[in-house]
Order: C-alpha cells, then structure tokens, then sequence
C-alpha cells in the first residue's frame, strides 16, 4: 500500500516530555477535548477555536453589510479556491485534481450518475460500506437496469476475511459487465483498513472505473493518493479534517476527466467555465467542472481554517501517528477483557476501533461511558449476514484522535472492564460526588 510515512524518515521524534506539553496545548484549543473524553471524530470531529474565530469574522460581515453584493458573490470563489487548495494540501495532490462538494455520499452518486450505464453494467462494492452510498447505488441500479454485486466482508463462517481472501472475493467481479467499483478505505463499521491498492489497480488494469471513499480516513491516515490513484477519492471536512458538516472534498483522477471517464450531468454556478447564459453550459477543464454551488461561507472559512491549522500548527503526520497508536494501545488492551470481542482483527484497524460485550447492548455502554466518564461514543449497527449467517450484533466504536491522551485510554479500559465484570442490572452505582463547603 502506497503511504507518506516513508518520507518521514529522518524527522527527530518528540520526547515524552515534549509530546505532552504539545498535547496539553493543542486541547486547550479545543474545548471539546477538555469537556469530557471525545471518542466520536468518526461521526464528527471536535472544533478548534481557530475554526469558530474564522467563521465568527465572516458571519459579522455578512450581518452588517449583507450577503447579495458583488463582492460578496466573488468571495465565494475565492473561498472554495482556498478550501480546494487546503484539501489538495492534505493529500499531497494537484489542485486541478480537487472538486469542493457537500458530502462525500453526494460525491459519490454524483459521479456514479457520470457513467453512461446500459442494463447488465455491474457496480461491485462491500457489505460494509455506508448505508446512504448503498441505498443510492440500489437507486440507481434500479433505475438504469445496472446490477450491484455486494461482496461481504467476512466468510461463510462469519469470520471477517484475511486481506487476501477479500482480494480474491472483490477481485473475481472486477471483469466485464463490471464498470465501477465503490470501496471504503476504512470501514464505518469496524474500523478496518482496507487492502484497497491491489483492489484499484485490478480494476484501473480492467478498465473499471473507481470511487474510494475516504469518509474515516483522510486526515486518520496517510496516503500516498496520487500513487493509489482511485478515480475519485471523496471525504467529508467535519470528521477527522475538524470542519463544518455540509463540505466534502473529491480528489479527481487525470483518467476520470477524460474521455473514458466520468461526465457531469449537474453542475453548480462554479462548474462552468463563464456563465452559461446561452443554454450551452461550457464545463471547466479540470476537476471543478464536477462542483456544486450552494455554499456556505463561515463554513468555507471554518474548514479552509480547520485544515491549515490541522496541517500548520498540528502537523498532519504527527496527528495521525498519535491517533493510531491510541487506538492501537486501546484495542490491545480491549482484547484482554473477557467478553470484548472487537470487530477487526489485530493490526488491521486505523482510528477507529469497535467492539461489543457480552450481556450489554451497546446503547448502554454508550450511555455508562457518558454518565461515568462524559465520553462521547456512538453505536454502530450490526454488520449485514453473511451467506445464511445471521447478521451480527450492533457494537460500540470509539474514535480515537491526537487530543485524547493515555489516561483516557486507560480510563475508559478500566470501565469497560467494570462493565464486564456486572450486567447492566448489577453495575454499582456510581460513587456521589463529594461537595466540599467552606
């Protein structure tokens, strides 16, 4: 799998003492972190002040001057072209590759909707892909005569399948009537990285066109993107990138703008190359032809300055090496509890880390872990059945960031094995807090 840490080498590592300090001040800047232990990135990553500065300064000037004048309508350009060259900056990419959209499901049906299907194509994607991607492709298929070809994530045993299994599962699609092929790069249900680069280059040598969603994975992992090359590569600003919902990137591939790639059957006001006044909408030659309008400007400037700050003050490489490791320091320790059985499987997991516990519905894990620790975590739904196994059970995920720090990680395994150790009906209550007067 291509990735960017190689070219980290040589860079001096910060001491325990060095990397603690960093850590107590990049919390400070984010209230979110400090209020409680903040395990859910995955859904919603938490704000920075810098984020809420920014934002604070645009909506004071659309509140004293409006937002209809001239200027105002050429500052939206400008702010899309600076989010473009912001997100092209986090994947190391070219900013003729980068497209600014709502989210990354609108991304990924977009571009979907870009191929000219006959009945019989075939769209190949996993069981355990985000439900609004596979109710869309279900949509589409339904109405084009194309065919979704679902490949599961685990064995008929219900076992989740080794990389190479999963391969050789995906891949026996990957041939004709096959046109597209939709994958994540990290699972929302599990959190397990994907073998996606042998998965895009089987397809790229087929001739199969290919959408990687990078929902859970820009900004928790680091990519070589432009060596794995998917034709489009779309992610959200608001998960581990610190933006604001409603804002998505999509890194677009030379191939995918050619001839034998994806068209645009919608463009927004910033799609055209000039206004289409004639009826005849002239498209932009690169990867903008495939934006929308419609956007938000506090919300341009809050994750333009997201992830410059990200990059900038953080450092993206940092962030994402203290991440994986919490979540790999979390999951090893999650393993030791009896009746924790986590959903990936050792070493293949990113930030993301899900996990179930017998005798507890995850829903009450997540509300024990709110009331005892004012953790934020979410419930995930079960993973799909496999063949004739039955589905399995909805689990908790916990997503894992650079502001998180060990004593939260061992705070929250020593709850975990509280919970273990009681049903829901037996758990002690917890100790009342002790008021001191004086």
């Amino acid at each position: 799998m291509p990735d960017r840490n190689s070219a980290l080498t040589g860079i001096p590592a910060l001491s325990a003492e060095e990397e603690a300090a960093k850590v107590r001040e990049l919390r400070e800047q984010i209230p979110a972190a400090t209020a409680g232990i903040y395990l859910n990135a995955g859904s919603n990553g938490p704000l920075p002040r810098e984020v809420d500065a920014a934002m604070v300064q645009v909506q004071a000037q659309e509140l004293a001057t409006g937002r209809g004048s001239e200027h105002i309508m050429d500052d939206v350009e400008v702010r899309v072209d600076e989010l473009r060259g912001v997100f092209a900056g986090v994947l190391a990419t070219d900013l003729h590759r980068m497209a600014v959209s709502h989210s990354t499901t609108e991304i990924v049906v977009r571009f979907a909707l870009g191929i000219a299907w006959r009945s019989g194509d075939q769209i190949v994607t996993l069981d355990e892909e985000y439900p609004a991607v596979r109710g869309s492709l279900a949509a589409l298929a339904a109405r084009t005569g194309a065919v979704v070809r679902t490949v599961s994530m685990r064995d008929a045993a219900g076992s989740p399948r080794s990389d190479e299994a999963l391969i050789d599962a995906v891949a026996a699609h990957l041939v004709a009537p096959t046109r597209l092929l939709v994958i994540s790069r990290v699972s929302w249900i599990s959190g397990r990285l994907l073998p996606v680069g042998p998965l895009l280059e089987r397809a790229r040598s087929a001739g199969i066109l290919t959408i990687l969603d990078g929902a859970q994975s820009v900004g928790a992992v680091l990519d070589d993107v432009d060596g794995l090359d998917p034709d489009v590569y779309a992610f959200p600003a608001q998960k581990w990138l610190l933006g604001i919902e409603g804002l998505a990137g999509a890194r677009v591939s030379d191939r995918a703008m050619g001839a034998s790639g994806f068209s645009p059957v919608i463009g927004g006001f910033l799609a055209f190359n000039g206004q289409p006044l004639d009826g005849v909408g002239e498209f932009l030659p690169d990867a903008r032809r495939f934006q929308m309008s419609g956007f938000s400007r506090p919300a341009l400037a809050g994750s333009a300055r997201a992830a410059g700050w990200l990059q900038m003050r953080v450092g993206l490489p940092w962030a994402v090496a203290r991440g994986t490791r919490l979540a790999a320091d979390f999951a090893a320790g999650a393993r030791t509890i009896p009746g924790i059985t986590l959903l990936a499987d050792s070493g293949t997991h990113a930030t993301l880390v899900s996990l179930r516990l017998a005798g507890w519905e995850p829903e009450q894990i997540v509300a024990e872990l709110g009331r005892r620790a004012f953790a934020i975590t979410r419930r995930v739904p079960g993973l799909p059945a496999a063949g004739e196994q039955p589905g399995s059970l909805p689990a908790v995920r916990f997503s894992w960031g650079f502001w998180n720090t060990g004593d939260e990680v061992a705070r929250i395994l020593e709850l975990l094995a509280l919970f273990a150790a009681h049903t829901p009906e037996s758990l002690p209550m917890r100790p009342a807090i002790d008021i001191i007067h004086g």
